[in-house]
């Protein structure tokens, strides 16, 4: 059964059925339909296979859900690189926040997503782990560096939602208001932690 043949849309080759081609056609529905329209008897329809062959990869919708939120990660967020004599701890943390709601505005209802659940698997873990180990380093203590992260995630993903949430009620936002407003509250908090590590 983890060897099911599915068909693209596009009437590629076959190709064999496994947790990666299940995400990229989900990813793929969800611009189209939505995550509201998004179930697995339509994903599963889209790969032309029954239902049950995608509980052998995904035993529930949420698991789905969790391993997509993976893949926009994976796809937008890079790995923390070696650390050099110009290194700007503050505006690495900036950059990682407009990547996150880059990653979330990159999908229809990508923020939603993003808000429900976490990116997993050995990728995102050791991700965290050197953020944490790099915050160490500048300066916060173990509870500031994981909370610094919690912070500005949910800070990009809360903006990515609302503007995500403007465009599906028809609001016509001005254009580079999202980002303007965005780069206005991420300088407030970057700049309360400028100041909160100065004196170390």
């Amino acid at each position: 059964m983890g060897q099911t043949v599915a068909k693209s849309r596009a009437g590629q080759a076959d190709a064999p059925l496994n947790k990666d081609r299940i995400v990229e056609a989900a990813l793929g529905l969800l611009d189209e339909v939505g995550l509201e329209g998004l179930s697995t008897r339509r994903l599963a329809s889209e790969l032309s296979i029954k239902s049950a062959s995608l509980y052998w990869h995904f035993k529930n919708k949420d698991e789905l859900l969790d391993a997509m939120c993976s893949a926009m990660f994976n796809e937008n967020m890079s790995m923390l690189k070696p650390r050099g004599a110009s290194f700007d701890w503050a505006k690495w943390l900036a950059d990682g926040a407009r990547r996150i709601r880059q990653t979330a505005l990159s999908r229809r209802d990508g923020a939603q997503i993003m808000a429900r659940v976490r990116p997993h698997g050995e990728r995102s873990t050791e991700r965290t782990r050197r953020n944490l180990e790099m915050l160490g380093e500048i300066g916060f203590g173990a509870d500031e560096s994981r909370y610094i992260i919690v912070t500005l995630r949910r800070y990009a993903i809360g903006c990515a939602m609302q503007e995500q949430a403007d465009i599906a009620a028809g609001k016509i936002p001005t254009e580079g208001d999202g980002t303007a407003s965005f780069e206005f509250g991420l300088g407030l908090i970057i700049d309360s932690l400028r100041a909160r590590v100065a004196p170390a």
